[in-house]
Protein backbone atom coordinates (compact mmCIF):
# COMPACT_ATOMS: atom_id res chain seq x y z
CA UNK A 1 0.00 0.00 0.00
CA UNK A 2 1.77 3.87 -0.87
CA UNK A 3 -0.23 6.78 0.28
CA UNK A 4 0.18 10.29 -0.45
CA UNK A 5 0.39 12.47 2.57
CA UNK A 6 0.02 16.23 3.69
CA UNK A 7 -0.15 18.63 6.63
CA UNK A 8 -3.47 20.63 7.55
CA UNK A 9 -2.86 22.52 10.27
CA UNK A 10 -5.74 25.12 11.78
CA UNK A 11 -5.13 28.43 14.43
CA UNK A 12 -5.95 27.47 17.81
CA UNK A 13 -6.15 23.71 16.98
CA UNK A 14 -3.29 20.80 16.63
CA UNK A 15 -2.21 19.87 12.89
CA UNK A 16 -3.90 16.93 11.09
CA UNK A 17 -1.86 14.69 8.64
CA UNK A 18 -4.31 13.33 5.99
CA UNK A 19 -3.20 10.64 3.96
CA UNK A 20 -5.32 9.21 0.98
CA UNK A 21 -4.52 6.24 -0.38
CA UNK A 22 -3.22 5.94 -4.23
CA UNK A 23 -2.72 2.12 -4.73
CA UNK A 24 -3.89 -0.81 -2.58
CA UNK A 25 -3.97 -4.40 -2.14
CA UNK A 26 -7.69 -6.18 -1.20
CA UNK A 27 -9.83 -5.94 1.35
CA UNK A 28 -12.52 -3.75 2.93
CA UNK A 29 -12.64 0.04 2.30
CA UNK A 30 -12.22 2.13 5.40
CA UNK A 31 -11.10 5.27 7.03
CA UNK A 32 -8.58 5.12 9.83
CA UNK A 33 -8.68 7.66 12.64
CA UNK A 34 -5.49 8.28 14.91
CA UNK A 35 -6.19 10.31 18.00
CA UNK A 36 -3.90 11.49 20.73
CA UNK A 37 -5.58 11.20 24.28
CA UNK A 38 -4.63 11.98 27.68
CA UNK A 39 -6.37 11.48 31.00
CA UNK A 40 -5.42 12.81 34.52
CA UNK A 41 -2.55 11.23 35.70
CA UNK A 42 -1.67 9.66 32.46
CA UNK A 43 0.80 9.91 29.66
CA UNK A 44 -0.22 10.79 26.39
CA UNK A 45 -1.45 7.72 24.37
CA UNK A 46 -2.37 6.88 21.04
CA UNK A 47 -5.93 5.18 20.03
CA UNK A 48 -7.17 3.91 16.34
CA UNK A 49 -10.58 3.70 15.12
CA UNK A 50 -10.73 1.96 11.99
CA UNK A 51 -14.16 2.59 10.41
CA UNK A 52 -15.74 0.39 7.54
CA UNK A 53 -19.17 0.06 6.32
CA UNK A 54 -20.33 -2.87 8.86
CA UNK A 55 -17.96 -2.47 11.69
CA UNK A 56 -15.26 -0.19 13.39
CA UNK A 57 -12.84 -1.40 15.47
CA UNK A 58 -11.04 0.72 18.45
CA UNK A 59 -7.46 -0.15 19.20
CA UNK A 60 -5.59 1.63 22.02
CA UNK A 61 -1.76 1.42 21.47
CA UNK A 62 -1.01 1.28 25.68
CA UNK A 63 -3.33 -1.53 26.44
CA UNK A 64 -2.63 -4.48 24.01
CA UNK A 65 -5.34 -6.50 26.64
CA UNK A 66 -7.82 -6.16 24.00
CA UNK A 67 -9.94 -4.10 21.86
CA UNK A 68 -13.38 -3.21 20.79
CA UNK A 69 -15.69 -3.66 17.76
CA UNK A 70 -18.34 -1.79 16.88
CA UNK A 71 -21.84 -3.66 14.73
CA UNK A 72 -23.17 -0.72 12.54
CA UNK A 73 -25.87 -2.54 11.28
CA UNK A 74 -26.58 -4.68 14.95
CA UNK A 75 -25.39 -1.12 16.78
CA UNK A 76 -23.93 -3.27 19.40
CA UNK A 77 -20.81 -2.81 21.00
CA UNK A 78 -18.60 -6.10 22.09
CA UNK A 79 -15.20 -4.95 24.21
CA UNK A 80 -12.79 -7.86 23.72
CA UNK A 81 -10.45 -8.79 26.53
CA UNK A 82 -8.09 -11.04 26.10
CA UNK A 83 -7.21 -11.11 29.89
CA UNK A 84 -9.76 -13.19 31.05
CA UNK A 85 -11.48 -14.30 27.16
CA UNK A 86 -14.10 -12.09 27.98
CA UNK A 87 -16.58 -10.10 26.04
CA UNK A 88 -18.99 -7.54 27.13
CA UNK A 89 -21.52 -7.38 24.66
CA UNK A 90 -23.60 -3.42 25.33
CA UNK A 91 -26.65 -3.56 22.95
CA UNK A 92 -29.06 -0.53 22.58
CA UNK A 93 -30.60 0.30 25.93
CA UNK A 94 -33.59 2.19 25.70
CA UNK A 95 -33.05 5.94 25.85
CA UNK A 96 -33.43 6.85 29.17
CA UNK A 97 -35.30 9.98 29.45
CA UNK A 98 -32.95 13.08 30.83
CA UNK A 99 -34.33 16.36 31.99
CA UNK A 100 -31.68 18.11 33.79
CA UNK A 101 -32.90 20.26 36.70
CA UNK A 102 -30.27 23.28 35.63
CA UNK A 103 -29.89 24.97 33.01
CA UNK A 104 -27.86 24.26 29.28
CA UNK A 105 -26.26 26.38 27.23
CA UNK A 106 -24.58 25.57 23.73
CA UNK A 107 -22.38 27.90 22.26
CA UNK A 108 -21.75 27.19 18.59
CA UNK A 109 -19.64 29.53 17.08
CA UNK A 110 -16.74 29.87 13.93
CA UNK A 111 -12.89 30.14 14.50
CA UNK A 112 -11.91 33.58 14.34
CA UNK A 113 -8.93 33.15 11.35
CA UNK A 114 -8.38 29.52 11.46
CA UNK A 115 -7.49 27.92 8.56
CA UNK A 116 -9.76 25.20 6.96
CA UNK A 117 -9.36 21.73 6.77
CA UNK A 118 -10.06 20.11 3.55
CA UNK A 119 -11.51 23.28 2.24
CA UNK A 120 -13.85 23.67 5.46
CA UNK A 121 -14.15 25.77 8.49
CA UNK A 122 -13.62 24.85 12.14
CA UNK A 123 -16.01 25.60 14.96
CA UNK A 124 -15.90 26.12 18.73
CA UNK A 125 -18.67 23.65 20.19
CA UNK A 126 -18.89 24.54 24.06
CA UNK A 127 -21.45 22.88 26.37
CA UNK A 128 -22.00 24.83 29.49
CA UNK A 129 -24.73 24.06 32.77
CA UNK A 130 -25.50 26.66 35.14
CA UNK A 131 -27.41 26.27 37.90
CA UNK A 132 -28.20 29.09 41.54
CA UNK A 133 -25.10 28.66 42.49
CA UNK A 134 -22.41 27.12 39.90
CA UNK A 135 -21.64 27.59 36.40
CA UNK A 136 -19.46 25.09 34.62
CA UNK A 137 -18.62 24.69 31.30
CA UNK A 138 -18.69 20.88 30.55
CA UNK A 139 -17.42 20.09 26.92
CA UNK A 140 -15.49 21.74 24.78
CA UNK A 141 -14.76 20.62 21.18
CA UNK A 142 -13.35 21.92 17.95
CA UNK A 143 -15.34 20.28 14.77
CA UNK A 144 -15.48 20.80 11.34
CA UNK A 145 -18.96 20.80 9.27
CA UNK A 146 -19.01 18.37 6.47
CA UNK A 147 -15.73 16.74 7.11
CA UNK A 148 -16.46 12.65 6.92
CA UNK A 149 -19.87 13.06 6.99
CA UNK A 150 -20.53 8.93 7.16
CA UNK A 151 -18.14 7.96 9.20
CA UNK A 152 -19.22 11.22 11.99
CA UNK A 153 -22.57 9.18 11.57
CA UNK A 154 -21.20 6.05 12.97
CA UNK A 155 -19.44 7.32 15.97
CA UNK A 156 -22.45 9.42 16.82
CA UNK A 157 -24.66 6.00 16.70
CA UNK A 158 -21.22 4.64 18.63
CA UNK A 159 -21.67 7.11 21.86
CA UNK A 160 -25.11 7.18 21.81
CA UNK A 161 -25.23 2.84 22.95
CA UNK A 162 -22.37 4.07 25.04
CA UNK A 163 -24.57 6.76 26.81
CA UNK A 164 -27.54 4.19 27.12
CA UNK A 165 -24.78 1.87 28.90
CA UNK A 166 -23.90 4.25 31.27
CA UNK A 167 -27.46 5.86 31.67
CA UNK A 168 -28.89 2.32 32.86
CA UNK A 169 -25.67 2.33 35.66
CA UNK A 170 -25.87 6.04 36.74
CA UNK A 171 -27.60 5.18 39.51
CA UNK A 172 -24.79 2.83 40.69
CA UNK A 173 -22.70 6.35 41.43
CA UNK A 174 -23.10 8.03 44.40
CA UNK A 175 -25.11 11.20 44.39
CA UNK A 176 -22.69 13.86 45.34
CA UNK A 177 -20.35 12.86 41.87
CA UNK A 178 -23.57 13.06 40.54
CA UNK A 179 -23.01 16.47 39.20
CA UNK A 180 -24.56 18.25 36.51
CA UNK A 181 -21.74 18.03 34.04
CA UNK A 182 -21.00 14.48 34.87
CA UNK A 183 -24.49 14.11 33.91
CA UNK A 184 -24.08 16.41 30.74
CA UNK A 185 -20.83 14.62 29.85
CA UNK A 186 -20.10 11.57 31.08
CA UNK A 187 -23.83 10.10 31.50
CA UNK A 188 -26.25 11.33 28.71
CA UNK A 189 -23.34 12.67 26.27
CA UNK A 190 -25.04 11.40 22.93
CA UNK A 191 -23.01 12.71 20.46
CA UNK A 192 -24.81 15.60 19.71
CA UNK A 193 -22.00 17.66 18.86
CA UNK A 194 -21.85 15.14 15.65
CA UNK A 195 -24.77 16.74 14.00
CA UNK A 196 -22.52 20.24 13.74
CA UNK A 197 -19.22 18.22 12.43
CA UNK A 198 -16.62 15.77 12.84
CA UNK A 199 -14.53 16.60 16.11
CA UNK A 200 -11.12 17.30 15.60
CA UNK A 201 -10.39 18.49 19.44
CA UNK A 202 -12.00 17.48 22.42
CA UNK A 203 -11.83 18.84 26.44
CA UNK A 204 -14.58 16.83 28.75
CA UNK A 205 -15.07 17.86 32.23
CA UNK A 206 -13.36 14.83 33.36
CA UNK A 207 -9.98 16.79 32.20
CA UNK A 208 -9.66 13.76 29.45
CA UNK A 209 -8.52 15.30 25.91
CA UNK A 210 -8.20 14.12 22.75
CA UNK A 211 -7.16 15.50 19.06
CA UNK A 212 -7.46 13.64 15.61
CA UNK A 213 -3.77 13.41 14.49
CA UNK A 214 -4.25 11.62 11.31
CA UNK A 215 -6.89 10.32 8.83
CA UNK A 216 -6.61 8.13 6.11
CA UNK A 217 -9.16 5.75 3.20
CA UNK A 218 -7.31 2.49 4.15
CA UNK A 219 -8.04 -0.63 2.90
CA UNK A 220 -8.07 -3.67 6.00
CA UNK A 221 -8.36 -7.06 5.96
CA UNK A 222 -12.20 -7.94 7.22
CA UNK A 223 -10.99 -10.42 9.80
CA UNK A 224 -9.63 -7.74 12.27
CA UNK A 225 -13.37 -7.30 13.24
CA UNK A 226 -13.96 -11.03 13.85
CA UNK A 227 -15.34 -11.62 17.46
CA UNK A 228 -13.00 -14.32 19.54
CA UNK A 229 -16.02 -17.46 19.00
CA UNK A 230 -14.52 -19.21 21.95
CA UNK A 231 -15.03 -15.85 24.55
CA UNK A 232 -17.37 -15.91 27.52
CA UNK A 233 -19.86 -13.18 26.47
CA UNK A 234 -21.99 -11.32 29.08
CA UNK A 235 -24.09 -7.91 29.36
CA UNK A 236 -25.04 -5.19 32.41
CA UNK A 237 -28.45 -5.14 31.71
CA UNK A 238 -31.57 -5.63 29.16
CA UNK A 239 -31.82 -4.22 26.28
CA UNK A 240 -34.32 -2.08 25.45
CA UNK A 241 -36.76 -2.38 21.95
Amino acid sequence: MRTKSCWICCAGVSCLLFSAVVAAGPGVDATRLTYTEKEPGTEPYTVTYTVAEAFARIDDESDTSGFIVYDIKQNRIYSISHYDKSILVIPEYSKQAFEPAFKVDIEYTALENAPTVSGKNVYNYVVSAHTTVTSETCMQIQLVPGLMPEVAKTLQAFQRVVSGQHALNVEKTPEEFRTPCYLLDQVHNRGDYYDKGFPIQEWHSNEKTRHLTNFEAVEVDPAMFDIPADYRQYSLGEAGD
